[in-house]
């Protein structure tokens, strides 16, 4: 009898938070996710689409041609007072249009008060994230980040203006009685650093004795078919399950975007066989390539990566120290590469004159002392 294994309706950790990118391929305790990492790609496509969002006089108004991280201020217009969202293409990129149906794209984003002009918190670089994942955290900022993505292109600088959003005047809302005069119109300048699809793509591989079947949904994401006997001790190390048509092979000092599920084959109830996946959230994670030649985890899966073409599927036998943590297979789909060099995007440091509040996950902005507005 052959039992396919489910994936659990709700996450097993929660959801990660947009921010800052950290470079280094280590393990993050419990439940073993890779850190996440932001960086640079090459796209290449062609033709023009219309945006998806329209262009409007507030965003042509405040609309930017560069992005920067250490951008604190935009002029400020408090008497405009758009009825929906506008975005003004500052610069146009050359490359990959992001199909937001099936990629994930690399983003670059800042925001600003429109009616003070002042940052409302540090630069963001969101790594390898998709339209759906931005829209699952209810904000109206990311909601229409991800409504504007579809008629984006690698390279793009990009303006956004979204009306009332809870904190978009950058004010605390202990400074009013009146809870309504923190609603504002926010600014978001942003940069599309990169886009790919978020799953693989390629040739379809002979199964490998000893690793169990590897089934797909309509979105690419895995599961397995266990025989009630079966038991990973005699698995290979790896095997390709779909070898990627993607023009690159990653290799040593490469960062490497990925979807990665832990499965947990030796767990006696099926629920809890999938440890944890990126597939529950719509964020892609990410590996640095520093070395393959040990008998650690993260030199295991660099063999296996460095071993096929972007856009391959490959699954992994997690040795036996690792397995408490993460389970004993990790099925992972390796989607974009960036040159170790490319994943510095500039100075990360903030001018002393930039305010002290941050701009929330939900996209509310949160200063100090406060719990933050809209919530």
């Amino acid at each position: 009898m052959r039992s396919p294994v489910t994936h659990p309706t709700t996450p097993v950790t929660g959801r990660p938070e947009p921010g800052r990118a950290h470079h280094g391929g280590r393990l993050l305790t419990g439940l073993g996710a890779i850190a996440l990492v932001g960086g640079l790609l090459a796209g290449c496509s062609s033709g023009e689409r219309p945006q998806t969002v329209a262009t409007g006089d507030v965003s042509d108004a405040v609309a930017a041609a560069d992005f920067s991280l250490d951008r604190t201020t935009i002029t400020a217009d408090p008497d405009a007072s758009p009825d929906a969202a506008q975005l003004t293409i500052g610069t146009r990129g050359d490359g990959r249009w992001v199909d937001v149906d099936g990629d994930a794209a690399v983003l670059g984003v800042s925001m600003f008060s429109l009616a003070t002009g002042q940052s409302l918190g540090q630069a963001t670089e969101l790594p390898a994230v998709t339209a759906s994942f931005l829209r699952d955290l209810n904000s109206p900022v990311y909601t229409a980040v991800a409504d504007a993505m579809g008629g984006l292109r690698v390279g793009d600088v990009f303006t956004l203006v979204v009306p009332d959003v809870p904190g978009g005047t950058g004010a605390s809302s202990s400074d009013s009685t009146d809870s309504s005069s923190t609603t504002g119109t926010v600014v978001v300048i942003g940069r599309v650093d990169d886009a790919f699809p978020a799953r693989s793509h390629g040739t379809e591989q002979a199964p490998v004795a000893g690793f169990p079947q590897v089934v797909r949904d309509t979105t690419g994401r895995p599961g397995l078919v266990l025989p009630t006997d079966y038991d990973s001790d005699d698995a290979p190390e790896s095997a390709v399950l779909v070898r990627g048509d993607g023009d690159v092979t990653p290799a040593v000092g490469d960062t490497v975007y990925l979807q990665m599920t832990f499965f947990d084959t030796k767990a006696t109830k099926r629920s809890a066989k999938v440890v944890q996946s990126t597939w529950e959230t719509g964020q892609l994670t990410s590996i640095d390539l520093t070395d393959d030649a040990g008998d650690d985890i993260l030199s295991v899966i660099g063999r296996a990566i460095t071993a096929a073409p972007i856009g391959s599927q490959i699954i992994v036998h997690v040795p036996e120290d690792y397995q408490t943590q993460m389970g004993d297979l990790i099925v992972l789909d390796t989607l974009g590469v960036a040159p170790a060099d490319d994943t510095d995007q500039g100075d990360d440091t903030q001018s002393d004159d930039q305010n002290d509040g941050t701009a929330d996950p939900d996209g509310s902005v949160q200063q100090d002392g406060d719990t933050g507005a809209g919530e």
